[in-house]
């Protein structure tokens, strides 16, 4: 009589659900490469699968590999035209690409099927990397408003929209905007050090001593070089801003605004000190 394996488990094989949930999870824990691996399995035997294809397009931009992300995602909005997350990451692909119209186009559409302050503050960066100021502003202090109304507090879209007055040389606005980031302060920790040295607080030796990493280094440099746009020395700036350009964390929306900006020959107007 042949030996019987009682104890063996029966042999199960995962549903496609069951593998999209287990990829999604992997992705969850941080583990990008077998998730990206488990992804491109099931589009193997299900090439339309769009959980699958959505999956794949976050790790693209996860990764840094904008071209694929943007060619994901486009695929995406294509099948997906009212889905606002796929064209938000269409628009951030597009963005690290230094493409801005098909950023703006995105991020568009996003806000307005979606109108978050993260979508909108996505749009003043946008409009801050076209050189289009103004619309920076508004949209930056827009996404201030949405960010509060959801219960979030964030010094970044004050912060850009501060910079955009100064860039639209609209020192007034931008002194209005510094008031009201005080009088509406309800955080403490990080980017309050920039705000702090903005309004005389304190100096750049104290700001740059609350750096703790990378992006918030990438960021002060990019502050400090449109800082000194504002007051017309253009040599310092010129130093934050190349810092950032070689060197900076592509990571955070500072490092692409750093290398759209024109470079120190192409610097057209003194702008008025601000301090």
């Amino acid at each position: 009589m042949p030996l019987q394996l009682l104890s063996e488990e029966p042999i199960t094989i995962p549903t496609l659900h069951e593998s999209i949930d287990q990829s999604f999870k992997l992705l969850n824990q941080g583990n990008t490469q077998k998730a990206l691996e488990s992804f491109q399995i099931i589009l193997e035997t299900d090439p339309g699968n769009l959980q699958a294809q959505l999956g794949q397009a976050m790790i693209y931009n996860k990764l840094a590999r904008y071209p694929e992300a943007f060619a994901a995602y486009n695929r995406l909005t294509e099948q997906l035209p009212t889905n606002s997350f796929a064209w938000n990451g269409r628009g951030l692909a597009a963005f690290n690409l230094g493409k801005f119209d098909a950023a703006l186009d995105s991020f568009c559409f996003a806000s307005e099927m979606t109108p978050t302050g993260y979508h909108y503050e996505s749009l003043a960066w946008t409009y801050m990397c076209r050189g289009e100021f103004d619309l920076a502003a508004q949209n930056a202090k827009r996404a201030n408003l949405l960010y509060t109304r959801d219960g979030e507090y964030t010094l970044y879209p004050l912060l850009l929209a501060y910079f955009a007055h100064l860039e639209a040389g609209d020192l007034e606005s931008a002194q209005k905007t510094l008031n009201y980031s005080l009088s509406n302060l309800l955080q403490t920790g990080w980017p309050l050090p920039v705000l702090d040295f903005l309004v005389g607080k304190t100096d750049i030796a104290e700001l740059i001593s609350h750096i703790k990493n990378s992006a918030q280094e990438t960021e002060v440099h990019t502050y400090l070089g449109l800082y000194w746009r504002a007051q017309g020395d253009y040599a310092i700036a010129t130093r934050h801003l190349d810092w950032v350009r070689k060197q900076g964390d592509p990571s955070v929306f500072e490092f692409v605004l750093a290398r759209a900006l024109p470079k120190n020959s192409e610097y057209t107007a003194l702008m008025p000190k601000v301090r």
